[in-house]
C-alpha cells in the first residue's frame, strides 16, 4: 500500500467561499485594523462521479471532546456532514446537514450531546427524540437526538430513503447511526423533502458532499458583544471523518479542505475580528480528514497518522 500523505492545513488553500455555514461573511484581507479575535472554521469537500445516488455513508470518530467550560458558557462545537437532495436531472433541490453537536440547544434549552439533523425547507419530520417543526436556520424540520458518543469510538452514519418512502408531499430521508464498538444501530429519524414546483416527487442524493467544523464562540465575537483579545480563550476539540462513500461502495474521486484561519470576519455593524488558527489533517489516499477546532498549544493528536 502506498504511503499515505498527511497534510496539516493551517490557512485556506482552496477557493474561498464568501459565506460559511452560519452565514458569517469572511474577507481575505490583512489583519492590521483589529486586535480582537473570533474562532476559526474548518471545511472539507468530497466529489463523487457525476450522478444521483440512493445513499450516503461516512464515519465520524470523536478524537477529543471540548472541556465542560464550553457548555457552561452556553456554547458548542458542531461537526456537520452536508449533502444535497437532487431531482431526476441531478439538479439541487434542497441542502441538508447532520452530525455531532457537543451541546444541543433546542428551543432555547441545552440538551447535552446530540445528533443534529435538518434539511432546508423540509415539510415533515418523524423521530422518537426532539423535533423542531420550524428551525430558524433551515426554515424546515430539525431533529435533535440526544446521543452520548465516546471519544475514540467509530460511529457509522447512513443517509438514505426513510421507512416512509415517497408520498404526495415529497420523499422522506432517514438517518441511521451505528456505534461500531457495540455493533448497535440507532434510527435517528426521517425528514421529508418536497420537490420543486412541477417536478417529479421522487428525489435522490447528489454527487458532492462536505463537512464543516463550527465553534459557536462566533455568536459572541462577531458583533463585538464579547471582545476576545487572545485565541487561547477558545476550547479545543477534534473530529475525524473517514470511510466516505455513496451507494455503499463508491468512493470520492477527489477531496479538498480549507480553513478560514487569519481571515477578517466583518459583522453587519462593521465590527471586525481575526479568525484564529485552526487545522485540518488530510489523508490524500483515502480522503479521510480530521478537523481540529479551538486552541491547541502543542497541536491536536493526529488520528490519521496513528491509523496508517
Amino acid at each position: 500500500m502506498p504511503l499515505k500523505k498527511i497534510f496539516i492545513i493551517l490557512i485556506g488553500i482552496i477557493s474561498v467561499t464568501l459565506y460559511n455555514s452560519c452565514g458569517q461573511r469572511s474577507k481575505s484581507v490583512p489583519a492590521t485594523n483589529t486586535s480582537y479575535y473570533g474562532p476559526g472554521g474548518t471545511y472539507s469537500d468530497w466529489y463523487f462521479p457525476k450522478g444521483k445516488y440512493e445513499s450516503m455513508e461516512w464515519t465520524f470518530v470523536p478524537i477529543t471532546d471540548p472541556p465542560n467550560s464550553l457548555t457552561q458558557k452556553g456554547l458548542l462545537h458542531y461537526y456537520a456532514y452536508n449533502f444535497a437532495v437532487v431531482n431526476t436531472q441531478g439538479k439541487d433541490v434542497k441542502g441538508g446537514y447532520c452530525g455531532f453537536q457537543t451541546n444541543g440547544i433546542f428551543k432555547g434549552k441545552q440538551k447535552g450531546k446530540v445528533i443534529n439533523y435538518s434539511i432546508w425547507d423540509s415539510n415533515g419530520g418523524i423521530t422518537s427524540a426532539l423535533l423542531h417543526k420550524s428551525n430558524e436556520e433551515s426554515n424546515g424540520f430539525q431533529i435533535m437526538f440526544p446521543y452520548e458518543w465516546a471519544e475514540g469510538n467509530l460511529y457509522a452514519f447512513q443517509l438514505k430513503r426513510g421507512p416512509s418512502g415517497t408520498d404526495n408531499l415529497g420523499t422522506w430521508w432517514g438517518l441511521w447511526v451505528t456505534d461500531k464498538s457495540k455493533d448497535e444501530t440507532l434510527f435517528v429519524g426521517e425528514i421529508r423533502v418536497p420537490p420543486n414546483k412541477d417536478e417529479a416527487k421522487d428525489l435522490w442524493l447528489g454527487d458532492h458532499t462536505s463537512m464543516f467544523g463550527e465553534d459557536l464562540h462566533w455568536w459572541l465575537s462577531l458583533n463585538g458583544n464579547v471582545k476576545y483579545t487572545s485565541c487561547t480563550t477558545f476550547e479545543p476539540s477534534a473530529m475525524a471523518a473517514r470511510d466516505i462513500t455513496v451507494n455503499g461502495t463508491i468512493k470520492p474521486l477527489r477531496a479538498t479542505s480549507r480553513t478560514n484561519s487569519g481571515e477578517i470576519a466583518t459583522a453587519d455593524n462593521g465590527f471586525k475580528t481575526i479568525n484564529c488558527a485552526v487545522t485540518i489533517y488530510h489523508d490524500s489516499l483515502d480522503f479521510n480528514v480530521q478537523h481540529n477546532l479551538g486552541y491547541w498549544p502543542t497541536g491536536a493528536p493526529n488520528s490519521l497518522e496513528i491509523a496508517k
